[in-house]
């Protein structure tokens, strides 16, 4: 459906219990939901809207750990290089801080 549509059928919706609670409260109407239910239902389906099958979402299986396979060397180099630059940049932000704390500044 397209935002007009939606907008459309929250109007239709709306209207009609608007409609039906006014009826309810002045004693025209009882409340019995099955019969406003496919009376809703059918309205909508005079408007063209079908059900459509629901259909389950199939989640991705994860891998337990210790079971995928082992990584390429490449891999793992870069992953020991880019470990080490944080770790090195970690240091440098921490000398910083210190540094700015004994000068007073932070």
């Amino acid at each position: 459906m397209t935002d007009t549509e939606t907008a459309a059928a929250i109007e239709a919706l709306a209207y009609r219990v608007r409609e039906r609670d006014v009826a309810i409260r002045d004693g025209q109407d009882f409340a019995d939901a099955d019969v406003f239910a496919l009376e809703f239902i059918t309205a909508f389906r005079g408007r063209g809207w079908r059900p459509t099958e629901a259909r389950r979402v199939v989640l991705p299986r994860l891998a337990l750990p210790g079971t995928l396979p082992p990584l390429k060397p490449e891999t793992t180099g870069l992953l020991a290089d880019l470990k080490a630059d944080m770790e090195a940049r970690a240091a440098r932000d921490r000398a910083a801080m210190e540094s700015a704390r004994e000068d007073g500044t932070a």
